[in-house]
Protein backbone atom coordinates (compact mmCIF):
# COMPACT_ATOMS: atom_id res chain seq x y z
CA UNK A 1 0.00 0.00 0.00
CA UNK A 2 1.15 3.56 -0.98
CA UNK A 3 0.10 6.84 0.38
CA UNK A 4 -0.55 9.67 -1.87
CA UNK A 5 -1.00 13.66 -1.15
CA UNK A 6 -1.60 16.91 -2.49
CA UNK A 7 0.37 19.66 -1.27
CA UNK A 8 0.07 23.55 -2.69
CA UNK A 9 3.43 24.90 -3.76
CA UNK A 10 5.21 27.46 -1.58
CA UNK A 11 3.58 30.27 -3.41
CA UNK A 12 -0.11 29.03 -3.85
CA UNK A 13 -0.45 28.84 -7.58
CA UNK A 14 -0.10 25.20 -7.84
CA UNK A 15 -1.06 21.94 -6.75
CA UNK A 16 1.05 18.82 -6.67
CA UNK A 17 0.57 15.09 -5.84
CA UNK A 18 3.47 13.39 -4.11
CA UNK A 19 3.25 9.69 -4.16
CA UNK A 20 5.09 7.79 -1.02
CA UNK A 21 6.19 4.55 -2.18
CA UNK A 22 5.77 1.61 0.00
CA UNK A 23 4.31 4.75 2.22
CA UNK A 24 7.31 4.27 4.53
CA UNK A 25 8.44 8.41 4.66
CA UNK A 26 6.14 9.95 6.24
CA UNK A 27 4.37 13.80 5.48
CA UNK A 28 7.02 15.69 7.30
CA UNK A 29 9.79 13.93 4.55
CA UNK A 30 8.37 16.67 2.25
CA UNK A 31 9.43 19.79 3.77
CA UNK A 32 7.85 22.08 0.77
CA UNK A 33 7.11 22.29 -3.46
CA UNK A 34 8.28 25.13 -5.40
CA UNK A 35 6.35 25.38 -8.91
CA UNK A 36 8.08 27.10 -11.85
CA UNK A 37 6.63 30.27 -10.72
CA UNK A 38 8.04 30.42 -7.07
CA UNK A 39 11.02 27.95 -7.72
CA UNK A 40 13.42 31.28 -8.36
CA UNK A 41 12.91 32.62 -4.88
CA UNK A 42 13.84 29.45 -3.22
CA UNK A 43 17.16 29.16 -1.89
CA UNK A 44 18.44 25.82 -3.76
CA UNK A 45 20.37 23.90 -1.40
CA UNK A 46 21.23 20.34 -3.21
CA UNK A 47 21.50 18.51 0.39
CA UNK A 48 17.62 19.42 0.66
CA UNK A 49 16.32 19.95 -2.77
CA UNK A 50 15.93 18.16 -5.94
CA UNK A 51 14.69 20.08 -9.37
CA UNK A 52 12.39 18.52 -12.08
CA UNK A 53 11.85 21.00 -14.76
CA UNK A 54 11.16 24.07 -12.93
CA UNK A 55 9.67 22.46 -9.94
CA UNK A 56 11.83 21.82 -6.76
CA UNK A 57 11.02 19.50 -4.28
CA UNK A 58 12.94 20.54 -0.87
CA UNK A 59 12.86 17.54 1.42
CA UNK A 60 13.61 17.32 5.18
CA UNK A 61 16.67 15.33 5.20
CA UNK A 62 16.73 14.50 9.14
CA UNK A 63 13.22 13.22 9.23
CA UNK A 64 14.33 10.85 5.68
CA UNK A 65 17.30 10.30 7.41
CA UNK A 66 14.90 8.99 10.43
CA UNK A 67 14.00 6.12 8.29
CA UNK A 68 17.03 4.69 6.55
CA UNK A 69 16.78 1.51 8.66
CA UNK A 70 13.13 0.77 7.03
CA UNK A 71 14.13 2.27 3.74
CA UNK A 72 17.07 -0.05 3.57
CA UNK A 73 19.91 2.79 2.72
CA UNK A 74 22.20 3.62 5.05
CA UNK A 75 21.62 7.47 6.37
CA UNK A 76 24.72 8.86 4.64
CA UNK A 77 23.82 7.91 1.33
CA UNK A 78 20.30 9.40 1.37
CA UNK A 79 20.18 12.57 -0.88
CA UNK A 80 17.34 14.10 -2.30
CA UNK A 81 17.82 12.22 -5.94
CA UNK A 82 18.09 8.27 -3.99
CA UNK A 83 14.62 9.50 -2.58
CA UNK A 84 12.73 10.94 -5.67
CA UNK A 85 14.20 8.92 -8.09
CA UNK A 86 13.31 5.43 -5.95
CA UNK A 87 10.15 6.96 -5.51
CA UNK A 88 9.82 7.24 -1.70
CA UNK A 89 8.67 10.57 -2.10
CA UNK A 90 8.27 12.10 -5.74
CA UNK A 91 5.25 12.87 -8.10
CA UNK A 92 2.30 10.64 -8.08
CA UNK A 93 2.95 10.10 -12.09
CA UNK A 94 5.73 11.72 -14.09
CA UNK A 95 4.80 15.28 -13.07
CA UNK A 96 3.53 17.09 -10.31
CA UNK A 97 -0.34 17.22 -11.73
CA UNK A 98 0.16 14.17 -14.11
CA UNK A 99 -3.25 12.09 -12.28
CA UNK A 100 -5.55 14.65 -13.87
CA UNK A 101 -3.64 15.20 -17.08
CA UNK A 102 -3.76 11.45 -17.93
CA UNK A 103 -7.29 11.27 -16.94
CA UNK A 104 -8.23 14.15 -18.97
CA UNK A 105 -6.34 12.73 -22.34
CA UNK A 106 -7.73 9.26 -21.64
CA UNK A 107 -11.28 10.43 -21.31
CA UNK A 108 -11.21 11.49 -24.63
CA UNK A 109 -10.29 8.51 -25.83
CA UNK A 110 -12.63 6.19 -24.13
CA UNK A 111 -15.38 7.07 -26.17
CA UNK A 112 -14.20 4.93 -28.56
CA UNK A 113 -14.31 1.67 -26.54
CA UNK A 114 -17.91 1.18 -26.58
CA UNK A 115 -17.41 1.46 -30.47
CA UNK A 116 -14.52 -0.32 -31.28
CA UNK A 117 -12.71 -2.06 -28.40
CA UNK A 118 -10.25 -3.59 -30.69
CA UNK A 119 -9.11 -0.14 -31.45
CA UNK A 120 -9.57 1.44 -28.34
CA UNK A 121 -6.72 -1.00 -26.95
CA UNK A 122 -4.30 -0.03 -30.19
CA UNK A 123 -4.82 3.17 -29.39
CA UNK A 124 -4.71 3.82 -26.35
CA UNK A 125 -0.98 1.65 -26.33
CA UNK A 126 -0.07 4.22 -29.07
CA UNK A 127 -1.06 7.60 -26.26
CA UNK A 128 0.19 6.36 -23.45
CA UNK A 129 4.00 5.12 -25.42
CA UNK A 130 3.21 8.76 -27.18
CA UNK A 131 2.77 10.40 -23.70
CA UNK A 132 5.88 8.86 -22.78
CA UNK A 133 8.03 10.06 -25.15
CA UNK A 134 6.25 13.60 -24.90
CA UNK A 135 6.76 14.02 -21.16
CA UNK A 136 10.65 12.80 -21.63
CA UNK A 137 11.76 14.90 -24.41
CA UNK A 138 9.92 18.04 -22.32
CA UNK A 139 13.12 16.75 -19.52
CA UNK A 140 10.36 15.39 -16.79
CA UNK A 141 12.85 13.10 -14.46
CA UNK A 142 10.36 10.76 -13.86
CA UNK A 143 9.79 9.89 -17.05
CA UNK A 144 13.50 8.91 -18.19
CA UNK A 145 13.90 5.49 -19.18
CA UNK A 146 10.13 5.50 -19.43
CA UNK A 147 10.18 4.11 -22.65
CA UNK A 148 12.97 2.60 -24.36
CA UNK A 149 11.16 1.83 -27.59
CA UNK A 150 12.29 2.46 -31.40
CA UNK A 151 10.23 4.90 -33.35
CA UNK A 152 8.89 2.14 -35.61
CA UNK A 153 7.44 0.17 -32.92
CA UNK A 154 4.83 2.81 -32.52
CA UNK A 155 3.92 3.22 -35.87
Amino acid sequence: MCMAFERECACGRERARIHHGDSVLPYEAVREIYCPACSGGAAWDPATMIADNGWIVEYDMEVVRLHAGRLGVPALELTPEVVFDRGWAAWQGFTPNDLEEANREKAELAAQAKADPRSYLERIREWSIARARRLQAEGWRKARGAVDLPEEAVS
